[in-house]
């Protein structure tokens, strides 16, 4: 069965609302995580380390979605340009400006890092992040390639086999680094790919487009089966989520992001959409981007001399606010002018954005 977009024209044209919702969770279980093992050890929120799966998995749908939509590759790298750069760019700058005056130790090699950050490509140049969460910039940047070369090649109508095929790889991988756990192998390919730890999200996500919009059938349950199978198989191979849950923890979390996911693409998710959701939903990049190095330096300096609830309640305040602004006067505006300015006669995209 063929459906279509849940839409709010009224109010956000083009949106696929249940996407904004699942964003906006997804950003408000990372920061929530990141900040509550800064304030008290009495907040025990480990699992939230999880969320950036949930965005791998909505990515996964989203580029597939926009490339659907998409005539030629330029179209693509604007989109995506236009969609990531301007607020990522915002969001280093800020965060190298904070760390100019308040940072420790980072001020000698502040000008490397930043330069460096700006490109998305500092983990090629053997830089460090500037802000621990932009970690997942360069995970979506090499999935985005992957995406656009199955599109010039012409084969985004087999981008699921070829997609679930590929996690072969990932098996191997998964494979050699159990036998093997003390050479090289697994830390070289986590650093230098380090998509392999995440892939099996983002092909579910291409699953899941598929279900909705031409139908869930036993060779897709198949095929999520074994995306799901495939990321259980890197657990302890890669990634970050091994440091805080167990293997049954996560099992579980992943279990209920593929049915949050599954919900979406059956069309019974509605019921997350609300404005909370979707205010933050909205928020989602730039909050993600912003909220951990400026967040925990305010609940740091806080906790000196109010109690540590009320230090998390005004972090999660400011930052909100700091990325309620990016958002109001450099994502949205900036990224309708690049669109606008870069590519005047474009095949309309929709606005379901991934994370990223």
């Amino acid at each position: 069965m063929v459906t279509t977009p849940s839409h709010n024209k009224a109010s956000n044209p083009g949106r696929i609302l249940e996407l904004d919702a699942l964003r906006g969770i997804a950003a408000l279980v990372v920061v929530v995580f990141h900040f509550s093992f800064k304030v008290s050890d009495k907040i025990d929120f480990h699992w939230g380390i999880t969320g950036v799966d949930l965005f791998f998995m909505i990515s996964g749908f989203v580029i597939l979605l926009t490339l659907k939509h998409t005539k030629t590759w330029k179209i693509f790298v604007v989109n995506r340009f236009s969609r990531l750069y301007p607020t990522y760019w915002t969001c280093v700058t800020i965060t190298a400006t904070f760390l100019l005056f308040f940072g420790d130790g980072i001020k000698l090699k502040l000008l490397t890092l930043y330069l460096t950050n700006m490109t998305m490509f500092q983990l090629f140049f053997l830089q460090s992040n500037l802000d621990p969460p932009y970690w997942t910039m360069i995970i979506e940047m090499l999935f985005y390639m992957y995406m656009l070369f199955i599109f010039l090649i012409k084969e985004l109508d087999r981008i699921e086999p070829i997609s679930v095929g590929l996690l072969f790889l990932v098996f191997v991988y998964a494979l050699l680094s159990a036998l093997y756990p003390h050479a090289h192998l697994q830390n070289d390919v986590s650093y230098y790919i380090p998509i392999v730890n995440h892939y099996p999200l983002f092909c579910a996500g291409i699953v899941f487009y598929n279900i909705k919009f031409t139908g869930a059938t036993k060779r897709r349950y198949l095929y999520l089966a074994i995306c799901f199978i495939a990321q259980l198989s890197v657990f302890n191979a890669g990634g970050r989520s091994h440091y805080f849950v167990t293997i049954y923890e996560y099992v579980a979390i992943l279990a209920i992001y593929f049915g949050l996911v599954y919900l979406f693409a059956v069309n019974k998710l509605n019921f997350i959409v609300n404005r909370v959701t979707l205010f933050f939903g909205n928020l989602s990049f730039s909050l993600y981007l912003i909220h951990q190095t400026i967040g925990w330096a305010i609940i740091v300096f806080l906790r000196q001399y109010i109690h540590w609830s009320l230090a998390f309640a005004i972090a999660m305040l400011l930052v909100i606010l700091l990325a309620y602004f990016i958002n109001r006067l450099i994502e949205v505006p900036a990224t309708k002018y690049l669109r606008k300015k870069l590519h005047s006669n474009h095949t309309q995209i929709p606005a379901a954005i991934p994370l990223e």
